[in-house]
């Protein structure tokens, strides 16, 4: 199928350079989509769905254009390829649009599983029914969804400066949020997630991430009101993710340096965090969803470190900012690949009793301003722990802080790094300086 996708997308180039483009680059897609669906403690929805796609951008004068289409005929093609065309003619003409040049071919091993990109929908029937009861083997577990998702997608992109790449991947997906619910005690929502390459390596995984879903929510039975304090607070690796994540990425992205919002766009070789945080994004790190031979527009991914005991090390760039920044491209049109928080030296247990009191946060629900790095918001599904010991699951708790004072702030990380929600790895963080409120 993938030469047979490369035949059509080589066709619409040619299309968009006969037309009048300086340059062009076509996206072909062949993907199928098995989506079950299970909704307040039900089955709900099964659907299967193959499609193709084939997309074009065109830069014709200095301007840009973009169209797509889902038929495969030449006409059809043809015709996508000239209204991308006509669509560049009113852009605002940008000197610094341009496309990557040819790149080695490259594989990404174990990406592919023949027979999950074949399987029938009646053993994924059997599969999502299993994990759904899993986690209401507890009767107090009420689940809000759950959803398995089977998908296989072949992918070729090409362009008009010699670039020819391909890649195929089989992915089978996993999520459900719910809630525990007793006579006289509701539970806030909290929800688990994972994915696996092959069929094989699923067995028995999302039945394991329903179960801990359900211990998670039975443990906030009971919550009871904690105290007001400023100090330390200790980040789930979930947690992790909107309070450190999410504003990194944010920072050392090329596009928010050319636009003038990152504030670590003159930082290079500075400390920017404290001296036991290193943060690297690993594009070949096959525990997560995010791996990948090459970005969006085709460039080879590479791991990349960006922050090294502290110390900012990289930004990410696509070809376009990379042009206008001067740099080179990083491998990182669309964002990052796998990011991945090194762990420390300690045992979570050592970081519970770092401080005679301490909140975990397992969730955190609200605001994190990416350009301020404040934060305000809930800490879901915590505990208060004393001396080390859990005492109680918490109440709704406020927490707020700066992300960019707590960066500088971390007191020590826990010795495993976790794949979170199949997206990224964390450790267990306890950073100081949190403003905490008892609800």
């Amino acid at each position: 199928m993938i030469e047979s996708l490369r035949t059509s997308a080589e066709a619409m180039l040619a299309s968009a350079m006969d037309g009048g483009a300086d340059e062009a680059a076509v996206t072909a897609q062949r993907e199928r989509v098995t989506h079950i669906h299970y909704e307040k403690n039900d089955f709900s929805i099964s659907t299967t769905n193959e499609r193709q796609s084939f997309g074009v951008t065109v830069h014709a004068d200095r301007r840009k254009g973009r169209a797509a289409t889902n038929e495969r005929g030449e006409a059809a093609l043809a015709e996508t390829a000239r209204r991308a065309l006509t669509l560049a003619k009113p852009s605002v003409p940008d000197e610094h649009l341009c496309l990557p040049g040819p790149q080695a071919p490259r594989t990404l091993p174990g990406r592919w599983d023949p027979r999950l990109a074949e399987l029938a929908a009646a053993p994924l029937h059997e599969l999502a029914a299993a994990f759904t009861a899993a986690a209401r083997e507890d009767a107090r577990i009420t689940l809000d969804g759950a959803t398995l998702t089977a998908r296989a997608a072949e992918e070729v992109l090409v362009n008009s400066r010699g670039l020819s790449v391909s890649d195929r991947a089989t992915r089978l997906s996993w999520s459900l949020m719910g809630m525990a619910k007793t006579a006289d005690e509701v539970t806030s929502f909290d929800y688990d997630a994972g994915g696996a390459w092959s069929w094989e390596e699923a067995a028995g995984r999302p039945e394991d991430a329903a179960r801990r879903l359900a211990a998670k929510l039975t443990a906030c039975l009971g919550a009871r009101k904690g105290e007001s304090y400023r100090g330390c607070v200790l980040l789930s690796p979930a947690a992790a993710s909107e309070l450190i994540l999410e504003v990194l990425e944010f920072h050392v992205s090329g596009r928010q340096i050319m636009d003038g919002k990152s504030r670590w766009g003159d930082s290079l070789g500075e400390a920017v965090a404290a001296a036991n945080l290193t943060v690297t994004d690993d594009p070949f790190d096959m525990s997560l969803g995010g791996a990948t031979p090459h970005d969006g527009e085709g460039v080879a991914t590479r791991p990349l470190v960006l922050i090294e005991d502290g110390v900012l090390k990289a930004h990410i760039d696509s070809i376009y900012t990379a042009k206008r920044r001067g740099t080179a491209s990083t491998g990182h049109e669309g964002g990052l690949h796998g990011p991945v928080i090194a762990p420390g030296e300690h045992p979570r247990e050592v970081l519970l009793a770092e401080a005679d009191k301490l909140v975990v946060v397992e969730r955190y629900s609200g605001n994190a301003d990416p350009v301020t790095g404040d934060f305000s918001g809930v800490a879901k599904g915590s505990h208060w722990v004393e001396r080390g010991e859990r005492v109680h699951p918490l109440a709704e708790t406020m927490i707020a802080g700066n992300v960019f004072e707590m960066l500088k702030s971390v007191v020590a990380l826990s010795d495993a790094s976790e794949p979170v929600f199949a997206a990224y790895r964390a450790p267990w963080i306890l950073v100081d300086g949190i403003s905490v409120t008892a609800g």
